[in-house]
């Protein structure tokens, strides 16, 4: 295999033909920073020799039905954020074209759990090379694209609300209003927006009595947070669960009890902070089903946006979609 350094627009030109790729981009994607890359990103994108239709979606449209009428095999890239990036993912998995996740929000928790990062410019350098293939060095074109290509897992939830795909965390009580609020403030940065609507939900938030089912197990999920987690991401960067694998077939289940203030606030500082690894007042388990009985109408989140409210099941979707890292 050719070394990632010998890929250049010139070698790859002279043998080469060029692959294509949609781009699709959010318009309402962290205050239109996606909008504002965009141009730039696809100049990238076509110096390494990928031909690049794009498609600006705005809130009238379905980015999953558009991902899901290409072509099987296509490279489908979004770049916006977290929610936008799980709607693309699932019309991929309509229509088995491979998913290429581009950070363009405030949080960007798919792509560091991926390791792509969270700068779109450096993202679509490391994609340019993969522009050309040919004949002869196709081959080894083809072997250095493979390689990037993963099996992704994600998380159906489904409610009377109809069934959605979720790839991160899905959260209700505590960690779902904080998202709520997030959402609502004007901060810029997911951390910083994240923090702002965690300490915003405690002057609020009374432990609520959550029954789930955990595999066939009812389970008094009461307390101040109860998730069900692919990546162990959320909140522009913090590590919920740090045992979350998204290719394992399995999810995990998070639940802070229903301790006294005093006691959870130490615990609830350290998960912003993203140092709660291990802390025993965090509890972890693995599951596949994941069902939410009461209480009824409780808004659950995913991903940085609503996707159900209770009553609703979460279940594993081992490789929904292949994704390019």
């Amino acid at each position: 295999m050719l070394a990632c350094a010998t890929w250049t627009p010139e070698t790859m030109a002279a043998s080469g033909v060029r692959r294509s790729i949609l781009l699709l981009v959010s318009s309402m994607s962290a205050g239109g920073r996606s909008v504002r890359l965009g141009p730039r990103i696809v100049r990238i994108l076509r110096g390494g020799g990928w031909e690049v239709a794009v498609r600006l979606t705005t809130p009238g449209d379905d980015p999953a039905a558009i991902a899901g009428e290409v072509a099987s095999g296509s490279f489908v890239a979004a770049l916006g954020g977290d929610g936008y990036l799980g709607a693309v993912a699932r019309g991929c998995h309509e229509s088995d074209a491979i998913f290429v996740p581009m950070p363009g929000g405030r949080g960007n928790d798919l792509c560091r759990a991926l390791g792509i990062g969270t700068d779109p410019l450096v993202r679509a350098r490391s994609l340019a090379p993969l522009g050309f293939s040919s004949d002869e060095a196709g081959a080894d074109s083809s072997e250095w694209l493979a390689s990037r290509v993963r099996p992704l897992d994600g998380m159906w939830v489904r409610s009377r609300e109809g069934v959605r795909l979720a790839l991160g965390i899905v959260s209700i009580g505590l960690d779902a209003r904080a998202n709520i609020l997030a959402n609502e403030s004007s901060l810029t940065s997911g951390p910083l927006a994240y923090g702002y609507g965690a300490f915003a939900a405690l002057a609020s938030h009374e432990p609520t009595e959550i029954v789930a089912t955990v595999d066939g197990v009812e389970r008094n999920m009461s307390g101040w947070i109860a998730s069900v987690s692919n990546s162990g991401r959320f909140g522009g960067g913090i590590t919920l669960v740090e045992s979350s694998d998204m290719s394992d077939g399995v999810l995990e289940v998070c639940h802070v009890g229903p301790l006294p203030l005093s006691r959870a606030l130490p615990v609830l500082a350290r998960v912003v902070a993203g140092r709660a690894k291990a802390h025993p007042a965090i509890e972890v388990e693995s599951a596949r089903v994941v069902s939410f009985a009461a209480p009824a109408g409780m808004i659950a989140m995913a991903d940085g946006d609503r996707i159900a409210s209770i009553p609703f099941t979460v279940d594993v979707a081992p490789g929904v979609v292949s994704v390019l890292v």
